[in-house]
């Protein structure tokens, strides 16, 4: 027995050597490394090695989901009507058939939008490259849909769209692409948008950031006017300013210049203080059978330079609960409408002030017209515009957090444009203002879900022949200047569910 074991044994052994023997004659193949996604914490949570380089990148989201309510408008009433209300811009032939019950537009508002958001970052000598694009995807129904109430019927059926919110370089304090304005201060974190400006969809830009140290930073930059919606077109009166003609015929002028933005901003463990400044030049084209009569068939070219300044500021109050803090801003601008407030406060559709029936003409930054019988001469000016808006957030608890917002808007067109009726494409001076206070609950990190109250105000006034009806009738020279009070008020109750990922 103890011999057969034996002989077991060396047997198989000497298998073993035998074939350890030939499969090292054998040629080796060894299994390529698996590459494995890492985490990449060096630029904050959420970001991983792209297998295979040296890039970090950081995939997300959001859903975010509208919907409000807004009773039937006052909007626009008239003294001598009784209440119809004004839903269109006035010139370019629109006629008073521009009236409209003001019940009779859909109330409900319905919004759904996706985001998709990719950061990529790669480390040089030179420092951070980083490079975002965030796209936007939308559909909307009802008042989440309303341009200008005559352009967009609020019945309709829903729209859907894209936009590129951002789009850019960032490399060695240069930003190059599309990214929010460095002129603005406030964040976007109110549910209803205030009367301030805050780029919602980016705009497109070259920008230089130089940081000095103990929290003392300065940004140049130079901003695509193309981009803003107030300086693309110029406004345009009656042939007259004191006739009953139709509007000049205008277009917007060559773009020979971007719009020049500067910023110094201080942050500290307290909060945090900016001032900036922007220059731009508007340019116009008249279209004008009479001017053109006089200058070989092409109207001339009109130049101004708008500009605004701004300042704002933001204290922490964590004596109070961490997050709290209260932010203001203030800015003041002449010709530059898209960096004092939101672009056509008539139509912005974030805004309760859209129910309002806004303002009698959306205004532009600036407004061309003729003089003279026959427009054989020509003038221009700019609209004025002042904007103080201020942000209080309170953490009730962790979880619960409130909003509670404030703004103020006051528009005044150049003298000649406030003294021309309105159907000659006249505008008054205007006085807006909103509150809105939120109540947002987050049950987990980055998932919220609030409800908000509006309240908004415009004042203005209706230039027109002793109080009448607006008609083709305007007042003259020789006739009393009249007006017709035009204080709209409404509010508006909203609900939002928003998942950031």
């Amino acid at each position: 027995m103890m011999l057969t074991k034996s002989l077991l044994l060396g047997t198989s052994a000497a298998l073993l050597a035998v074939a350890g023997a030939q499969a090292a004659d054998l040629p080796s193949r060894k299994a390529a490394p698996v590459e494995y996604v890492r985490v990449c914490d060096a630029y904050g949570a959420g970001f991983y090695w792209i297998p295979g380089t040296d890039t970090c990148l950081k995939v997300g989201g959001r859903v975010r989901i509208d919907t409000w309510y807004t009773p039937a408008k006052s909007a626009v009433q008239l003294r001598s009507t009784g209440g119809p209300a004004f839903t269109g811009a006035p010139g370019g032939g629109i006629a008073s058939s521009t009236y409209t019950n003001a019940n009779g537009v859909d109330q409900l508002g319905w919004y759904a939008r996706g985001l998709l958001m990719m950061d990529a970052r790669t480390q040089s000598a030179w420092g951070t490259v980083q490079t975002a694009v965030t796209l936007r995807l939308a559909a909307q129904t009802g008042l989440a849909q309303a341009g200008q109430l005559t352009s967009v019927p609020l019945a309709v059926a829903g729209t859907t769209g894209t936009t590129i919110e951002a789009a850019y370089v960032r490399f060695a304090g240069f930003t190059i692409g599309q990214a929010a304005s460095n002129f603005t201060f406030l964040p976007s974190n109110q549910y209803q948008s205030i009367w301030s400006p805050s780029f919602p969809s980016g705009i497109r830009q070259f920008a230089y950031t130089a940081t000095f140290g103990r929290g003392i930073s300065a940004t140049i930059a130079i901003e695509n006017v193309g981009d803003l919606s107030m300086a693309n077109t110029a406004n345009s009166l009656g042939f007259n300013p004191y006739s009953a003609t139709a509007s000049t015929a205008t277009a917007q002028g060559p773009s020979r210049l971007p719009a020049l933005v500067g910023n110094v901003r201080f942050d500290q463990p307290w909060g945090a203080a900016m001032v900036s400044a922007v220059v731009l030049q508007n340019t116009a084209n008249f279209a004008t059978p009479g001017i053109q009569a006089v200058t070989n068939g092409l109207g001339p070219l009109v130049k101004k330079t708008g500009w605004a300044v701004s300042a704002g500021l933001r204290i922490n109050l964590p004596m109070l609960a961490a997050g709290d803090s209260i932010q203001g801003w203030v800015a003041y601008g002449v010709g530059a409408l898209n960096y004092t407030s939101i672009p056509n406060l008539n139509s912005n559709t974030q805004t309760t002030a859209n129910y309002l029936g806004g303002f009698l003409r959306g205004d532009r930054d600036m407004t061309i017209y003729c003089v003279g019988v026959g427009c054989l001469s020509y003038g221009v000016e700019q609209a004025a515009a002042l904007n103080i808006a201020g942000v209080f957030t309170h953490y009730w608890t962790p979880s619960l957090r409130s909003n509670l917002v404030g703004s103020y808007i006051r528009l005044t067109p150049g003298s000649v444009t406030r003294n021309t009726d309105w159907t000659n494409g006249g505008l008054s001076s205007a006085t807006g203002w909103s509150v809105q206070t939120n109540l947002i609950w987050s049950p987990v990190r980055n998932f919220d879900i609030g409800i908000e109250l509006s309240y908004a105000r415009l004042q203005q006034s209706l230039t027109g022949l002793n109080g009448a009806a607006p008609s083709a009738v305007s007042c003259t020279v020789a006739a009393p200047m009249c007006t017709a009070s035009i204080s709209p008020s409404n509010w508006t109750g909203r609900m939002r569910v928003e998942r950031t990922f």
